[in-house]
C-alpha cells in the first residue's frame, strides 16, 4: 500500500555531497597545518644536533665596572733581601753611611723583666748602641732596625719592653745619639752572640759578634 508521505529512497543530494567535502578538506587542512608547525620543526631539531645549552656563569650579568680576577694568579715575590757586611767585635766602630759610624757601648747579662703579654722574664742582655754622626747635616735613624741573634743556631731572640728606649728618629750633624735594647737570651747562649744594626733596605747590615763575658 502506498502512501503520499513515504518518499523513495534515493541517492544523497548534491548538496549534501558538497557540504561534507567541505568539512572533510577543513579538517584534512587543519591536520596538515598543525603537522607543519608542530612535527616537522621537532624533527628537523633532533636531525641537525641540539644547540649548547648557556651556563649559569655564561648567561649570568656582571656588575658594571667589576674587574675579572684571574685564578691562576702568581703568588707574590718575595721582597729584597738586604746584604750584610762581614762580622765585626764589639770593639769596633764600622761606617753604616758616609759620615755615621755605630758602636756597642756595652752588652751585658741582665734579669729581663716582662710587662706585654707574650714577654717572659728571665735571662737577658742588654745592648747599648752609640750612633755618631760627622757630616755636616742631621741624619734619619726611623728605619734602623736592631735584632740580636744567639746560640749556634742563630736563634732570634725576643726584644722586652723594660729597659729597652731605641734610638731617636735622627742624629744631629756632629752628634752622638744612644738606643738601648733588651733581649730574653737564655744564660747558655749569652756566649754567642749576633747583634745586628739594620739602617735601611739599601745599606748592608752592620753585624757584630762577640759575647757578654
Amino acid at each position: 500500500m502506498s502512501s503520499a508521505d513515504q518518499t523513495p529512497a534515493g541517492p544523497t543530494p548534491p548538496r549534501s555531497r558538497r557540504r561534507l567535502a567541505i568539512v572533510v578538506a577543513v579538517v584534512v587542512l587543519a591536520l596538515a597545518l598543525i603537522v607543519a608547525f608542530v612535527v616537522v620543526p621537532a624533527v628537523s631539531g633532533s636531525e641537525d644536533g641540539d644547540e649548547p645549552t648557556a651556563t649559569a656563569s655564561e648567561t649570568a650579568p656582571t656588575d658594571q665596572g667589576e674587574t675579572a680576577v684571574p685564578t691562576d694568579t702568581a703568588p707574590p715575590a718575595a721582597g729584597p733581601v738586604t746584604p750584610e757586611s762581614p762580622p765585626v767585635g764589639l770593639d769596633e766602630s764600622p761606617t753604616v753611611v758616609d759620615g755615621v759610624t755605630v758602636r756597642v757601648k756595652s752588652l751585658d747579662p741582665v734579669d729581663g723583666q716582662a710587662a706585654l703579654p707574650g714577654e717572659v722574664s728571665g735571662p737577658a742582655v742588654r745592648a747599648e748602641l752609640e750612633v755618631y754622626n760627622s757630616s755636616d747635616a742631621a741624619v734619619d735613624l726611623s728605619t734602623v732596625v736592631v735584632n740580636l741573634a744567639h746560640g749556634a743556631g742563630r736563634t732570634p731572640a725576643n726584644t722586652l719592653s723594660t729597659g729597652t728606649s731605641s734610638l731617636p728618629a735622627s742624629v744631629p750633624a756632629g752628634s752622638t745619639v744612644t738606643g738601648t735594647y733588651v733581649f730574653a737570651v737564655p744564660t747558655d747562649d749569652q756566649a754567642d752572640l749576633r747583634l745586628t744594626f739594620d739602617y735601611a733596605v739599601d745599606v748592608p747590615v752592620v753585624v757584630f759578634e762577640g759575647s757578654t763575658s
